[in-house]
């Protein structure tokens, strides 16, 4: 900034004195002038004027003003060269890359502008695609790189030198790595240029989309899509072989982006990818890169193990081992009493016969295997081996917690479970994070006596209220609101549909009535009887797992009406047992998180648990890692040192495509294997990069305002050299002007002077 600098100011009392003897001259010499009025007054400002100028000459000032120094600052000029640029915003007419190149360059030579920089400034040119790269100068440039990720290249560089005087971006701001964007309050300041004016069209995109699972039978995996453009077009959803999966047609007005659902109605289990396409119909776009999405879909791998305990024989047993035989993801082994304990009497079955001779008809021999009179007599069914659940309803974490994602109680009261095992399932769902549901058994709820314990606390409603009055009889089922919005509740695609199944449903005879839930529990269903209305299905989340209540006792009424009844009860059961272990982590758990400033980059994370889950850090976790192509890479992970059983790494993709990894771990010391997981991701760089065409005025904006530079359009990128003429820089050199040597001031004395003689001629003075 310029200013005023006054080197003698030692003798500033001599100034002083000669403003003083000046007045008092001025006052004596023009108390007795003829002049009068205006000509006296602007006669004794003149040489008031006059002499005041010789005075402060005496403190000799300087003019001083600072400008950069030549040469000595530098300013960088980062050119977005990606692909998105090299497309033209209307049929036949100029791309965005082309614009580009004529404001930076002009044949064999550089723009203008940039000679003119050159001049005051250290120029250094660059570009940004994948990786940012300097070049010698901007003529020829190729606009094909894979993503435009110019945000974090902008934060390195603000902060990276020291001379560094300004940074200018030239873009359409599109930028793919948009979400790393932090502005630092030291750096230089960026400016921006925004290159294009509108979207490129005619043009149909996939904006988005996203991916989801779902225990709902008819739509296992669910994609939402959002598309814009104008104009009619087909969006398909192909499995890895090309084979189409789902279809919908669109027509889109081109203002806003509509959202599309496609339902796969087939998926296999674990990991599998799915490919987006839209079709234009009869009409050429301006690029078909947009058109395409890759996704991953995870629906996991069983077989997912549910405890089923019963207190006797009951038909709700046989429909629901009926309607998952054909699910081979989930496993049921049961637990059933058929027989509660018994005292001793002095007669037997035979002599010396202690054993309960119940178990005969199961081929049980004498021995440990055979219950005892004072023991309850219990089948286990489906078990994966002779020695599991042979001591009955597990007493420890490790055969619990490892063996087991859920747990059903049906028909079974409290006082069969030691306290021991009722603290053990509280652990089970609070901490261990599986499912509890209880069923509507004669024998469940408060007339299992779990009022006040463990396993009632968790229950979704209360215990403690008496029921009094009739029974409940032709209670009709329906979904509640929240039931609607859940899809394992749902059995039809369409509501309609839906709501003609629910009113041809069988009446239920046997509910357990339930006059209130817990805070923060969810009503799924109701049962109504001809004066009241009670939950049938409720659920509630507790610690890190989920509990529910199916209070109606004769579900299975359900199935008995016809076929189709059947059917709907089957699927229903299958849904359900999907809702208990879809969300329940294993002992092993696998992660692939792709960064979201970086695609690239991948971070895999293993997590392993012990049998009673606990952090096991003492194992051995190795992944093999399928890239596109085939090729197999082998990676080591490490222990992270943030959390126990964390272990962690990071792939970086190269090739765009479809990845799968699988983990394998291993004991570290007896190097037994303790389990494997495999997860997948897609790499799709061009999808981002084409994501959006129309220019990112406000990203660029953005910048510009809170790096303290400007946005301009591409038409006025001349005006930068003049513009940047004025800014700020590191490294400035001081000129200084005596004032006293200036022609001005001697002229501006001259001029006072006559102006005061002027004006004493024309008043009548000498």
């Amino acid at each position: 900034m310029p200013r005023i600098l006054w080197q003698n100011t030692d003798i500033s009392w001599l100034a002083a004195v000669v403003v003083v003897v000046v007045l008092a001259l001025l006052w004596v010499g023009y108390r007795r002038s003829p002049l009068r009025g205006w000509r006296r007054l602007a006669a004794t400002l003149c040489k008031l004027a006059a002499l005041a100028l010789l005075a402060l000459c005496l403190l000799d000032p300087l003019w001083t003003r600072t400008q950069p120094k030549k040469g000595e600052n530098e300013i960088v000029v980062l050119v977005d060269a990606s692909a998105s640029l090299d497309l033209a915003e209307s049929a036949g007419g100029e791309t965005r890359a082309a614009q580009v190149q004529a404001a930076l360059a002009s044949g064999a030579d550089d723009a203008a502008w940039i000679k003119a920089l050159g001049e005051d400034f250290r120029l250094r040119l660059m570009t940004s695609g994948p990786q940012t790269k300097s070049v010698p100068h901007f003529r020829g440039l190729k606009f094909d790189g894979t993503r435009s990720d110019f945000c974090r290249t902008l934060m390195t560089l603000r902060t990276g030198g020291s001379n560094l005087a300004a940074v200018i971006v030239v873009s359409d701001g599109n930028a793919t790595d948009a979400a790393a964007w932090k502005t630092d309050a030291k750096g230089a300041p960026v400016f921006t240029v925004l290159a294009g004016e509108k979207a490129p069209q005619p043009d149909l995109s996939i904006v988005d989309a996203s991916v989801a699972t779902s225990p709902f039978e008819d739509a296992p995996i669910t994609i939402t899509a959002r598309v814009s453009g104008s104009g009619k077009g087909t969006l398909s959803a192909l499995d890895e072989q090309g084979k189409p999966m789902a279809t919908e047609k669109v027509t889109l007005s081109g203002n806003t982006p509509q959202t599309l659902r496609l339902r796969l109605p087939v998926a296999k289990p674990g990991v599998s990818f799915q490919r987006l396409e839209l079709k234009s119909e009869g009409t050429k776009e301006a690029t078909l890169t947009n058109n395409t999405r890759l996704l991953a879909a995870d629906r996991g791998a069983g077989p997912y193990r549910v405890l089923y305990v019963s207190g006797r024989p009951n038909w709700e047993y046989k429909f629901l081992r009926r309607a998952i035989a054909g699910d081979d993801d989930i496993q049921m082994p049961a637990l059933v009493r058929i027989a509660k304990r018994e005292p001793k009497f002095e007669w037997r079955g035979k002599a010396g016969e202690s054993v309960n001779p119940l178990f005969r008809g199961f081929g049980a021999k004498d021995g440990e295997e055979a219950q005892r009179y004072d023991q309850p007599v219990i089948i286990r069914l489906g078990t994966k081996d002779a020695k599991e659940l042979t001591d009955g309803f597990p007493k420890a974490a490790e055969d619990l917690f490892a063996e087991f994602r859920a747990i059903i109680l049906d028909d079974i009261e409290a006082q069969f479970f030691t306290q021991e095992q009722m603290n053990l399932i509280e652990r089970f769902v609070s901490e261990r994070g599986g499912a509890l549901l209880m069923l509507g058994g004669q024998e469940c709820f408060r007339a299992g006596g779990y009022d006040n314990t463990p396993i009632g606390r968790m229950l979704p409603v209360y215990l403690d209220q008496a029921t009094s009055g009739p029974a409940i009889g032709d209670a009709r089922f329906n979904l509640t609101r929240e039931g609607w919005l859940e899809s394992w509740m749902r059995l039809r695609t369409d509501r309609e549909e839906d709501e003609k199944r629910l009113a041809s449903m069988a009446a239920f005879h046997s509910v357990n009535p339930a006059f209130s839930i817990k805070p923060g529990a969810s009503i799924l269903a109701t049962v109504s009887d001809a004066q009241n209305s009670y939950p049938a299905i409720a659920v509630q989340r507790f610690g890190e797992g989920r509990v529910g209540s199916m209070l109606i006792g004769d579900l299975w009424r359900w199935g008995l009406n016809n076929e189709d009844s059947h059917k709907d009860m089957d699927r229903l059961w299958r849904q359900l047992m999907r809702w208990l272990v879809v969300d329940v982590s294993d002992s092993i758990t696998f992660a692939a998180e792709t960064d979201a400033a970086d695609h690239e980059r991948v971070k895999l994370a293993v997590r392993v648990r012990d049998r009673a889950f606990k952090a096991n850090s003492d194992a051995l976790v190795k992944i093999e890692v399928t890239q596109p192509d085939g090729t197999k890479s082998q990676l080591f992970v490490e222990p992270s040192l943030k959390e126990a059983g964390l272990f962690e790494t990071e792939f970086f993709a190269a090739k765009p495509g479809n990845y799968r990894a699988a983990a394998t771990v291993e004991d570290a010391e007896k190097r037994t294997p303790l389990g494997s997981k495999a997860v997948g991701w897609t790499y799709d760089p061009m999808a981002e990069e084409f994501g959006r065409l129309e220019p990112n005025r406000d990203l660029m904006q953005r910048i510009a305002s809170e790096t303290g530079g400007k946005m301009i359009e591409l038409d006025d990128i001349a005006k930068l050299s003049d513009m940047l003429k004025n800014i700020r820089v590191p490294v400035e050199v001081t000129l200084s002007t005596p004032l006293w040597h200036t022609p001005w001031i001697f002229i501006a004395i001259l001029l006072l002077l006559l102006g005061e003689w002027i004006l004493r001629r024309k008043g009548g003075m000498a």
